[in-house]
């Protein structure tokens, strides 16, 4: 029920005020879960790095390998 139905009933107005609805942008927007990636050890870190680097040393080298092919 929304605040105003409750309002216009004979219901106690702290009944109105307790079951308030919340905006609708809230219900649809999902909720942010900052926490999930915090939870993780050191060990989740390290290889996140690792794979970072990784990835990194694979776009210089495929880098390196179009600039030799363009210049020779």
């Amino acid at each position: 029920m929304n605040a105003l139905a409750l309002q216009k009933t004979t219901l106690a107005p702290e009944l109105a005020t307790k079951y308030v609805a919340a905006p609708a942008f809230a219900r649809l927007s999902p909720q942010p879960n900052g926490a999930r990636l915090r939870r993780k050890g050191p060990i989740f870190w390290a290889a996140l790095a690792l794979l970072v680097l990784s990835a990194d040393a694979l776009l210089a080298l495929l880098a390196w390998v179009a600039v030799d092919l363009v210049l020779n």
